[in-house]
């Protein structure tokens, strides 16, 4: 909720329904988790995301996703688990099952996703790169040289990991690049491998305020092939 660049961002309302909701549905159509569970420290989203019939956890305040991910995954005693973060609202489920299938098999390594990088989110601060070798990650930034973009991936908010490795993770302290580039992923860099899953799907996360008017275009125009006789649906 307290989000820099777009307060309130996990309750903003897409065609109707929150952010949040809508990227818990999308968890729930891959169809390859145990158990979908919301950690969150605010109860004003716990109480939404109860209604829409979803599993929460009140954890208490986090220094990044993965720390709170962590916290939420030990007092549910669980082991390998996919973080899949709430401006995600239209992630491709079987994108989530590669990602799932990848930790099981590597259960060492940390594991996120590499996706296109669009030559016009090449100099955006708020679309992290990845540099790739071999199938792992080698750097993440959020600026690079304009003419070294063709080298670059964009990182999509998709991670997965172990109770080891994000046990490791939490006892670490928040290094400089960490701080300094705001990339929770820094801190585990050099210390744990990060494998890479190659999406072909474009990332369309939501970080400001502008690119909750383009999901909302896409899931309107999703919308409209579906329905017979190009009738609006009703939300």
């Amino acid at each position: 909720m307290g989000s820099s660049r777009f307060p309130g961002k996990p309750l903003f309302k897409l065609c109707g329904k929150e952010m949040i909701v809508r990227t818990l549905e999308r968890a729930a159509l891959a169809e390859c988790f145990d158990r979908i569970v919301c950690a969150t420290d605010s109860d004003e989203i716990a109480e939404v995301v109860s209604r829409a019939g979803f599993e929460f956890l009140l954890t208490g305040e986090a220094a990044t996703g993965s720390d709170r991910v962590a916290a939420a995954a030990r007092a549910l005693d669980l082991d390998l688990v996919v973080n899949l973060q709430g401006d995600e609202p239209l992630v491709e489920p079987t994108l989530l099952c590669e990602v799932a299938r990848a930790l099981a098999e590597n259960p060492d390594c940390w594991v996120t996703v590499a996706c296109p990088l669009k030559p016009e989110d090449v100099p955006l601060k708020t679309v992290v790169k990845v540099l790739v070798e071999s199938g792992f990650a080698v750097d993440f930034r959020r600026e690079i040289p304009a003419d070294d973009a063709g080298r670059w991936f964009q990182h999509q908010g998709i991670y997965a990991y172990s109770r080891r490795s994000r046990d490791e993770f939490t006892s670490l302290s928040q290094n400089k690049l960490e701080l300094e580039r705001s990339l929770e992923q820094m801190r585990i860099m050099g210390i744990r491998p990060i494998r890479i899953v190659q999406s072909p799907y474009e990332s369309i996360s939501v970080d400001v305020p502008s690119d909750a008017s383009a999901v909302e275009a896409l899931l309107y125009e999703h919308r409209m092939q579906r329905l017979p006789d190009g009738q609006p649906e009703r939300t």
